[in-house]
């Protein structure tokens, strides 16, 4: 469990200890310390250490390093963030099933107004989750702050105060300390209570159109390992709250627990209605796209795009693609295929030509050739454009050239150049192929 040291998380530890004999549960703690408020802070882990050794619990406490503290912006979101972390990593060590936090029924109530006071939508005003993916719960989110304090002071057990907690420049602190007593006195003194209903009747209806979308979504979606996609024409048809929620669920399936924002919905929606395809918005680690008539969510790799390459293909050899996933390889041959195809291209070359061999490289800006039964040179991206080739799957898409000059790319015809020097009686006639990386043969069987 998560041990601040302060009030809710002292006696979160106070009641597992009442209960764990009973479910034969085994706990252990853990601490996080910033370093926001220096002696104040390395004071608060001291004092959970010694809690958690009068208690017989194992207990894990770690310090950020000053380069690791952010120097402006929001501090609040950056400590929650590495607090998770810290947490994730501690519990995958141990081997923890769950991981308890100290949330209250004020923290749901103070969330809702902070988010009612940004313009949240229904999902937002859901608050905070009794848990969070199946790992985080909350034990206490029903349970109100004051009524934890008279359990400690009845069992004589203290806690440590947090001074930033009461610094009126933070907004939940004005919201705890001004916003609710005043809606107390001046409303309804049950407000928190009100609050957090308010919140878990939100959470049930999200829960139900989570269900829905996700039913809707999987009739309608191109599913892939890490895509998800919809046709345009079909999510213009939607309402505009449908088409939301199914921009935040394709996110969720790809990145679960990842927080989307209403604008960058917003900026995900507003592909749908740019005529031109090819502009994307990133959330996290997924990218939006639109990709012709689909909206596509992809997740992005953890290594960088497909660089740039290029390499010499000898006559024979082969070359490995390990950037693109393929395998291309050439040889000398007499017979003919008897038909065109685009993974195998029958190219002939001057005696010349063969000697300077050939080069495989990723296409540029620019590239063009004319393929065989074109009358006129095309640029590749022209070619793109035709077979609906999105931008993502163009990065690294291989060309082979000889001379500086393209005899054929992936996918398209041969050069209508190197296809006319058949009748010549000097020229060789080469075979270039094009194949997955996983079925290329042993480069050492290209020797036999």
């Amino acid at each position: 469990m998560a041990l601040s040291g302060g009030a809710d998380s002292t006696a979160l530890l106070c009641l597992f200890l009442e209960i764990c004999p009973q479910l034969d549960l085994e706990l252990a703690v853990a601490h996080l310390n910033h370093g926001f408020r220096g002696r104040e802070s390395e004071a608060d882990a001291e004092f959970v250490r010694s809690l958690a050794a009068g208690c017989h619990l194992p207990c894990i406490v770690e310090k950020l390093p000053p380069p690791e503290r952010p120097r402006r912006g929001n501090a609040e979101a950056w400590a929650r963030e590495q607090r998770y972390r810290f947490l994730q990593r501690i519990g995958d060590s141990l081997g923890a099933r769950r991981i308890a936090l100290g949330h209250t029924r004020n923290d749901q109530a103070e969330t809702v107004l902070l988010r009612l006071l940004r313009g949240s939508g229904s999902l937002g005003l859901a608050a905070i989750p009794v848990s969070r993916g199946d790992r985080f719960i909350r034990p206490l989110l029903s349970i109100e702050r004051e009524d934890l304090r008279t359990y400690l002071r009845s069992r004589g057990v203290g806690w440590r105060e947090d001074a930033s907690n009461r610094d009126l420049r933070f907004s939940r602190n004005r919201v705890r300390h001004e916003l609710i007593p005043w809606l107390e006195k001046a409303f309804n003194p049950g407000i928190v209570e009100v609050l957090a209903r308010t919140a878990e009747n939100l959470r049930g209806d999200a829960e139900s159109l989570d269900w829905l979308v996700g039913e809707l979504a999987g009739r309608q979606a191109d599913r892939s390992e890490g895509r998800i996609s919809w046709r345009r024409s079909w999510l213009n048809t939607l309402p505009p709250g449908l088409r939301s929620h199914l921009v935040r669920h394709a996110v969720a399936t790809l990145d679960p627990g990842k927080p989307v924002l209403k604008k960058q919905v917003d900026a995900v929606l507003e592909l749908l209605q740019d005529r031109k395809s090819g502009k994307s918005i990133r959330v996290g680690r997924i990218e939006a796209s639109r990709e012709f008539d689909r909206l596509l969510f992809r997740e992005l790799p953890a290594s960088p795009s497909v660089d740039s390459y290029r390499f010499p293909l000898g006559i024979p050899g082969q070359v490995r693609l390990h950037q693109a996933g393929l395998v291309f390889e050439t040889y000398l041959n007499q017979g003919s295929s008897g038909r065109p195809l685009l993974d195998r291209w029958e190219i002939y070359l001057s005696p010349q030509a063969l000697a300077r061999g050939l080069e495989v490289r990723s296409w540029q800006a620019g590239d063009a050739y004319q393929p065989l039964g074109s009358l006129r040179p095309k640029k590749i991206k022209e070619l793109f454009l035709r077979k609906r080739i999105g931008l993502r799957a163009r990065a690294g898409w291989p060309v082979v050239t000889c001379s500086g000059k393209i005899v054929c790319a992936g996918g398209f015809p041969v050069a209508a150049g190197a296809e006319w020097r058949r009748s010549s009686q000097a020229s060789v006639k080469v075979v270039i192929e094009e194949r997955a990386l996983e079925s290329g043969r042993n480069p050492a069987a290209l020797s036999e």
